[in-house]
Formats: C-alpha cells, structure tokens, sequence
C-alpha cells in the first residue's frame, strides 16, 4: 500500500486540506468521483490521491466543466483512477477511542442500543 492509497484522512482534514464543504465532498462521493474507505463506525477515511482527486474535481468544476465532464475526463487519466477496490473498513484508527465516535449516522443500530444499555447499567451501579 502507497503513500497515495493508504486512507489516514478524516473528513474535517479533506475539508481543511480541498476548502470544500462536507456537502460537496459527500456529493462526490454520492457521483462516483470518490469513493472513501469506511470505518466500522462508518466515518469516511480518506487517502491522498482522493484528495488529490477532491482537488482536481475542484479545478476543472472552476474552468465550466460539469460532473459528467469531470467524470469522463478523470476517467480517461491513468493517474486518477476512477474505479479501484478501496482497502477493507478499518476497526479502527491509531489514535482514535474505541466505542461509538458518532451518532450520525449510526451504521450499527444494535451496537448502539447495547452501549445505552451498559452506561445506564454503569451509572445505576455507581449510584448504589
């Protein structure tokens, strides 16, 4: 694995590093022009050459293309794959806390009702 596809980004870094909104990022996702690596928490991990992509994305929308343009066009670069098999959702990340980071949204609903269960648990516990 490269520099370039190992996924280390967090969405708040993609949007510091492109000035991109996290609407616009999503929206790229949602087209096919990206497609960002999921954690078991469903957060979005980002690589280097998405953001790269994210930034090139950027230019071309600023010249006049639109998506479709944009999407033929980095389609046709071998530098810029469109279509590749991102790595598998990583349980987790160096440095992030285990346990739910997120409540939106909430890809594992059981997990979820579990945890509430046990910090209710926990707080009765403590009370006594």
């Amino acid at each position: 694995m490269t520099e370039t596809t190992r996924p280390k980004y967090s969405m708040a870094l993609v949007r510091k590093k492109t000035g991109l909104t996290d609407r616009q990022i999503r929206y790229y996702e949602e087209v096919g022009l990206i497609n960002p690596v999921r954690t078991t928490g469903n957060q979005r991990i980002f690589t280097a050459g998405e953001i790269e992509r994210l930034l090139k994305i950027k230019e071309l929308l600023a010249g006049g293309m639109n998506i479709e343009g944009i999407k033929e066009h980095l389609s046709s670069r071998a530098d810029l794959p469109l279509n590749y098999t991102p790595t598998p959702p990583a349980r987790s990340l160096p440095g992030m806390k285990r346990g739910l980071t997120s409540l939106y949204p909430v890809s594992n609903r059981a997990q979820l009702v579990e945890m509430i269960v046990q910090r209710r648990r926990e707080k009765e516990k403590n009370k006594t």
